[in-house]
Protein backbone atom coordinates (compact mmCIF):
# COMPACT_ATOMS: atom_id res chain seq x y z
CA UNK A 1 0.00 0.00 0.00
CA UNK A 2 1.42 3.36 -1.04
CA UNK A 3 0.71 5.82 1.74
CA UNK A 4 2.06 9.19 0.59
CA UNK A 5 -0.13 11.06 3.08
CA UNK A 6 2.11 12.20 5.94
CA UNK A 7 -0.88 12.57 8.25
CA UNK A 8 -0.65 16.36 8.43
CA UNK A 9 -2.82 16.81 5.34
CA UNK A 10 -5.58 14.74 6.89
CA UNK A 11 -5.70 16.90 10.03
CA UNK A 12 -6.32 20.24 8.35
CA UNK A 13 -9.02 21.43 5.99
CA UNK A 14 -7.85 22.31 2.48
CA UNK A 15 -6.78 25.93 2.41
CA UNK A 16 -5.54 26.01 6.01
CA UNK A 17 -2.15 24.30 5.68
CA UNK A 18 0.25 27.28 5.37
CA UNK A 19 -1.28 29.12 8.33
CA UNK A 20 -1.84 26.10 10.54
CA UNK A 21 1.78 24.95 10.15
CA UNK A 22 3.14 28.32 11.36
CA UNK A 23 2.41 28.50 15.10
CA UNK A 24 2.72 32.29 15.39
CA UNK A 25 0.43 32.96 12.40
CA UNK A 26 -2.07 30.40 13.69
CA UNK A 27 -2.14 31.99 17.17
CA UNK A 28 -2.70 35.51 15.79
CA UNK A 29 -5.36 34.27 13.37
CA UNK A 30 -7.29 32.45 16.15
CA UNK A 31 -7.18 35.61 18.24
CA UNK A 32 -8.55 37.78 15.41
CA UNK A 33 -11.24 35.23 14.45
CA UNK A 34 -12.46 35.19 18.05
CA UNK A 35 -12.32 38.99 18.27
CA UNK A 36 -14.38 39.54 15.12
CA UNK A 37 -16.89 36.87 16.16
CA UNK A 38 -17.24 38.56 19.58
CA UNK A 39 -18.00 41.99 18.07
CA UNK A 40 -20.77 40.56 15.88
CA UNK A 41 -19.13 40.12 12.50
CA UNK A 42 -20.71 37.54 10.20
CA UNK A 43 -19.68 35.31 7.30
CA UNK A 44 -16.37 34.61 9.07
CA UNK A 45 -13.96 32.56 6.99
CA UNK A 46 -10.48 31.71 8.25
CA UNK A 47 -7.61 29.44 7.30
CA UNK A 48 -8.07 27.50 10.53
CA UNK A 49 -9.51 24.10 11.43
CA UNK A 50 -13.24 24.38 12.12
CA UNK A 51 -13.73 27.34 9.76
CA UNK A 52 -14.56 27.50 6.09
CA UNK A 53 -11.46 28.86 4.35
CA UNK A 54 -11.81 32.16 2.46
CA UNK A 55 -12.17 31.80 -1.30
CA UNK A 56 -9.05 31.87 -3.48
CA UNK A 57 -8.51 35.21 -5.24
CA UNK A 58 -7.39 34.96 -8.85
CA UNK A 59 -4.40 37.09 -9.75
CA UNK A 60 -2.60 37.75 -13.00
CA UNK A 61 0.66 36.18 -11.77
CA UNK A 62 -0.59 33.78 -9.13
CA UNK A 63 -3.68 33.08 -7.03
CA UNK A 64 -3.84 33.59 -3.26
CA UNK A 65 -6.22 32.75 -0.43
CA UNK A 66 -6.63 35.45 2.25
CA UNK A 67 -5.93 34.40 5.84
CA UNK A 68 -9.30 35.70 7.03
CA UNK A 69 -12.44 37.39 5.70
CA UNK A 70 -15.67 38.50 7.34
CA UNK A 71 -18.46 41.05 7.13
CA UNK A 72 -18.74 43.80 9.71
CA UNK A 73 -21.95 44.41 11.61
CA UNK A 74 -22.35 47.92 10.11
CA UNK A 75 -25.33 48.79 7.89
CA UNK A 76 -23.35 48.06 4.72
CA UNK A 77 -22.00 44.77 6.10
CA UNK A 78 -18.58 46.00 4.94
CA UNK A 79 -16.23 43.11 4.10
CA UNK A 80 -12.80 42.78 5.71
CA UNK A 81 -9.81 41.02 4.16
CA UNK A 82 -7.22 40.34 6.84
CA UNK A 83 -3.58 39.22 6.51
CA UNK A 84 -1.40 37.93 9.34
CA UNK A 85 2.21 39.14 9.08
CA UNK A 86 4.93 37.55 11.21
CA UNK A 87 8.38 39.14 11.72
CA UNK A 88 9.99 36.83 9.15
CA UNK A 89 7.34 37.80 6.54
CA UNK A 90 7.51 41.59 6.93
CA UNK A 91 10.45 42.04 4.52
CA UNK A 92 9.98 38.80 2.53
CA UNK A 93 9.93 39.73 -1.19
CA UNK A 94 7.58 36.83 -1.98
CA UNK A 95 4.76 38.56 -0.07
CA UNK A 96 4.69 41.50 -2.50
CA UNK A 97 2.55 39.76 -5.11
CA UNK A 98 0.19 38.39 -2.44
CA UNK A 99 -0.32 41.76 -0.73
CA UNK A 100 -0.87 43.52 -4.07
CA UNK A 101 -3.58 40.98 -4.94
CA UNK A 102 -5.25 41.37 -1.53
CA UNK A 103 -5.21 45.16 -1.97
CA UNK A 104 -6.75 44.90 -5.46
CA UNK A 105 -9.43 42.53 -4.17
CA UNK A 106 -10.24 44.92 -1.31
CA UNK A 107 -10.77 47.75 -3.83
CA UNK A 108 -12.81 45.52 -6.15
CA UNK A 109 -15.15 44.33 -3.36
CA UNK A 110 -15.27 47.64 -1.43
CA UNK A 111 -13.63 45.80 1.45
CA UNK A 112 -11.30 47.00 4.16
CA UNK A 113 -7.77 45.60 4.09
CA UNK A 114 -6.36 44.85 7.54
CA UNK A 115 -2.93 43.53 8.55
CA UNK A 116 -2.11 41.96 11.92
CA UNK A 117 1.42 41.96 13.36
CA UNK A 118 2.81 40.96 16.73
CA UNK A 119 3.50 43.95 19.02
CA UNK A 120 7.14 43.05 19.44
CA UNK A 121 9.63 40.64 17.93
CA UNK A 122 12.72 39.59 19.84
CA UNK A 123 14.96 39.99 16.81
CA UNK A 124 13.34 43.03 15.18
CA UNK A 125 11.55 45.07 17.83
CA UNK A 126 8.31 46.73 16.75
CA UNK A 127 7.00 45.27 13.48
CA UNK A 128 4.19 47.70 12.57
CA UNK A 129 6.47 50.60 11.47
CA UNK A 130 8.45 48.19 9.27
CA UNK A 131 5.23 46.88 7.71
CA UNK A 132 3.81 50.39 7.20
CA UNK A 133 7.02 51.53 5.45
CA UNK A 134 6.96 48.46 3.21
CA UNK A 135 3.30 48.97 2.29
CA UNK A 136 4.05 52.64 1.51
CA UNK A 137 6.97 51.61 -0.75
CA UNK A 138 4.57 49.23 -2.54
CA UNK A 139 1.97 52.03 -2.75
CA UNK A 140 -0.58 49.92 -0.87
CA UNK A 141 -2.94 51.32 1.72
CA UNK A 142 -4.16 49.32 4.69
CA UNK A 143 -7.35 50.40 6.45
CA UNK A 144 -5.86 49.19 9.71
CA UNK A 145 -2.68 47.59 11.03
CA UNK A 146 -3.44 45.70 14.24
CA UNK A 147 -0.64 45.17 16.75
CA UNK A 148 -1.43 42.17 18.91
Amino acid sequence: MDNTNTGKEALFSPGCEPVVEDEERRRLLWLMAEYFRTIGCTDIKARLPGFMPPPVLSGTIEDHRPDFTCRQSDSGRTPIILEIVTPNMVEDPTTENRWSLLSSAAKLYNAELHFVVPKWARTRGAIDPVLKRRLARMELTANRVWTV
